[in-house]
């Protein structure tokens, strides 16, 4: 448990300073007021969109109420060993992508492959990947449009319609809640169910408060350092960007979270980035930073498969 929320803890400071950052980036809302925003509106994604991304975390790859807490402890502290060697190195990583990986790692180098649903995996990797994908096409095609329709607007009136960021980035905090915060809800939650032998699945209310105000703590304690190192480094953001991609993104991570697709929305919030900056100015997107982000999403996984083997060994040896 206290893993668990010691890893909800890096999910504040490093998912929640990214949220940060894109509410900030754009300079329309003040920082105080997007970090109400951002734990207000995190806080009520569970139950709003419900816990799918949970279940298919806690139940939908391995069956741990059979296979036991310490094999589940072991893919916790590998994915939280990747997560802060990432941030160590200050790469971007996708801490879904951690977790899952890890899990395969440590349940194939202890009980097989037998023991592991692989239509769960491919149901992760699938919403993994593809978040990025459709993250991209609708941050640009929303760009698009948002461009066209201010074009015969006057200053003022486009100023005014900025503040729709205050809807767009509530839309990005409710999808956190419901997607990338539940990873831990779901483990936690699978911890109760191996407790307790033959007991059905389920997420106690306690799970998500213990979560969630996990993440607050980190993203208070260092969310605003990492919002400060990442804001606008692919390109500068101006308000329109910003509404544009927070929108995109945050539609993203919530039609995932309704189908039970865990993602990680950071991840999605750059492809959106990258996707509005290539239609806006892409000349002025550091390419360079691009290509660094998407190879350090891909190393993610054997990453993850690695420290999650040495893990599980680690247990089969204890």
């Amino acid at each position: 448990m206290v893993c668990a929320l010691a890893f909800n803890v890096v999910a504040g400071f490093n998912d929640g300073g990214n949220l940060l950052a894109s509410a900030a980036a754009s300079r329309t809302i003040p920082v105080p007021i997007a970090w109400c925003l951002i734990v207000g509106f995190a806080f009520a994604g569970p139950f709003v969109f419900g816990t799918a991304v949970a279940k298919t975390l806690g139940a939908g790859i391995a069956d741990y109420s059979t296979l036991g807490v310490p094999l589940l402890l072991a893919a916790v502290v590998a994915s939280l060993a990747v997560v802060l060697l990432a941030f160590w190195a200050r790469v971007p990583t996708m801490m879904s992508l951690a977790l899952v990986s890890a899990m395969v790692g440590s349940l194939l180098v202890t009980r097989g492959p037998g023991v592991l649903n692989w239509g769960g995996v491919a149901k992760v990797c699938v919403s993994l990947f593809g978040s990025a994908l459709v993250g991209f096409v609708v941050g640009a095609f929303a760009f698009s449009v948002l461009r066209f329709l201010l074009r015969p607007a006057t200053r003022a009136a486009g100023e005014r319609l900025m503040n729709l960021q205050y809807g767009t980035v509530a839309l990005q905090a409710l999808g956190y809640g419901a997607n990338d915060a539940e990873k831990m809800i779901g483990m936690m939650a699978a911890a109760g169910a191996a407790h307790a032998a033959g007991r059905v699945f389920e997420v106690p209310l306690w799970t998500i408060i213990a979560a969630l105000g996990a993440f607050a703590a980190g993203l208070s304690i260092g969310g605003l350092r990492v919002a400060k190192t990442i804001g606008g480094k692919i390109f500068t953001i101006r308000p329109a960007h910003a509404l544009a991609y927070q929108g995109s993104a945050g539609s993203t991570v919530l039609m995932a979270s309704l189908l039970g697709g865990p993602l990680s929305t950071t991840e999605t919030t750059a492809s959106a980035i990258i996707g509005v900056g290539a239609v806006a100015r892409g000349r002025r997107v550091h390419w360079g930073l691009v290509r660094r982000i998407v190879a350090a999403w891909l190393v993610t996984a054997p990453a993850g498969l690695a420290a999650g083997a040495i893990a599980g060994l680690i247990v089969r040896w204890i």
